[in-house]
C-alpha cells in the first residue's frame, strides 16, 4: 500500500465527497474513486457509504480510518527525523493559525525558530477552529494555533487565557457604561462568529446561560468590526484581536470573568521539528 493511498481516503472522509476531494488534491475523480477501490480490494473491507448526504464510514471503515491517521502522522514524522539524524536540519513544518495569533504571535515566533532551524520551510494555513484541527488529525498540518479541543488524537496544551470584551459601536447608549453585565447581551442584537469560529463563544452563552438575539453570523474579524462601528449590532470579541483596534469603538469589560483560552493541538506522534516549534512557543507564550 502506499501513503497515498490513505490521504486520499482521508480526504475523502474528511470532504464527504469523492469530487471534492479530488479538486483538493488535485486528482481526477476517477483517480480518487481507483485509489478507494484499490485500498478496499486490498484490505478485503468495504469502508464507505455512499447517500444522499454524501459518504459516510462504515463500521469497518471507521476503525481502518484510526490506523490510516497514525500512519500518515508517523510517515511525516520519520522524515523529518530521518533529516534531523543525518544532520540535514531541513523538511517542511505546516503550523495553522487564525488572524490574530498569525498577526500578534506569529512574528516573534517564526524568528526564534528560523534562528535554530534556518533550513527548515515554515507553512502557515489560516482557518477556523475546526477546519485547523480536521487538518491536524488528517496530517495534514503538525499542529494548529486553537481553543479548548474534544477531538480524537488530539492533545491539547493551553498557552494562554484571552479576555473577553463585549465590544459596542460608540454611537451606543452601552457607551458610557464602565462594564457589561452579561444578561445585558440578550437586550441587544448580536453579531456571532460563523461556526467554525464562534467555539469561546458557544462556551460562553452555555456558561453564563445567555439566549442572545444573533442577527448576523460573519467569520471576518474586520468585518464584524465594520459593522459594529455602524452600531448594527454588539459582539463578543477577545483582547488579542482588539490590539490596535480601530476608532468608533468601545471595549465593555465584562463584570463577570470571561475569557478564551488558547493553546497548540497536535497528535502524540510530533517529529523533531514540531516539538522545537512547540518548545519555543511554550518558552514565549504560555502563561497558564
Amino acid at each position: 500500500m502506499t501513503i497515498q493511498r490513505y490521504e486520499v481516503f482521508n480526504k475523502v472522509v474528511q470532504l464527504q465527497s469523492i469530487t471534492k476531494a479530488g479538486i483538493e488534491l488535485n486528482l481526477t475523480q476517477s483517480a480518487v474513486s481507483h485509489a478507494i477501490k484499490s485500498l478496499e480490494d486490498e484490505l478485503g473491507l468495504h469502508l464507505l457509504l455512499r447517500n444522499r448526504t454524501g459518504i459516510k464510514l462504515t463500521s469497518e471503515g471507521e476503525k481502518i480510518y484510526e490506523h490510516t491517521l497514525t500512519i500518515i502522522h508517523a510517515h511525516h514524522n520519520l522524515l523529518q527525523d530521518a533529516y534531523a539524524l543525518n544532520g540535514l536540519d531541513s523538511g517542511v513544518i505546516k503550523i495553522g493559525t487564525f488572524a490574530s495569533v498569525t498577526t500578534h504571535w506569529l512574528p516573534t515566533i517564526l524568528k526564534e525558530f528560523k534562528k535554530k532551524h534556518p533550513e527548515i520551510i515554515v507553512e502557515i494555513l489560516e482557518d477556523d477552529y475546526e477546519s485547523l484541527e480536521n487538518a491536524v488529525q488528517l496530517g495534514e498540518l503538525d499542529c494548529c494555533f486553537t481553543t479548548p479541543t474534544t477531538k480524537k488524537n488530539i492533545e491539547f496544551l493551553p498557552l494562554h487565557k484571552d479576555k473577553l470584551f463585549c465590544i459596542v459601536s460608540n454611537d451606543s447608549p452601552l457607551q458610557t457604561q464602565t462594564a457589561m453585565r452579561i444578561e445585558q447581551l440578550e437586550e441587544y442584537p448580536l453579531i456571532k462568529p460563523k461556526r467554525g469560529w464562534d467555539s469561546e463563544v458557544i462556551t460562553f452563552f452555555s456558561k453564563f446561560k445567555i439566549d442572545p438575539i444573533i442577527k448576523f453570523e460573519i467569520s471576518d474579524d474586520q468585518s464584524i468590526i465594520a459593522l459594529v462601528q455602524a452600531n448594527i449590532g454588539i459582539n463578543i470579541r477577545p483582547e488579542l484581536v482588539l490590539k490596535n483596534a480601530p476608532d468608533g469603538i468601545t471595549a465593555l469589560e465584562f463584570e463577570e470573568e470571561a475569557y478564551r483560552i488558547i493553546g497548540l493541538g497536535f497528535t502524540k506522534q510530533t517529529s523533531h521539528a514540531t516539538k522545537s516549534f512547540i518548545s519555543i512557543v511554550k518558552e514565549i507564550y504560555q502563561t497558564i
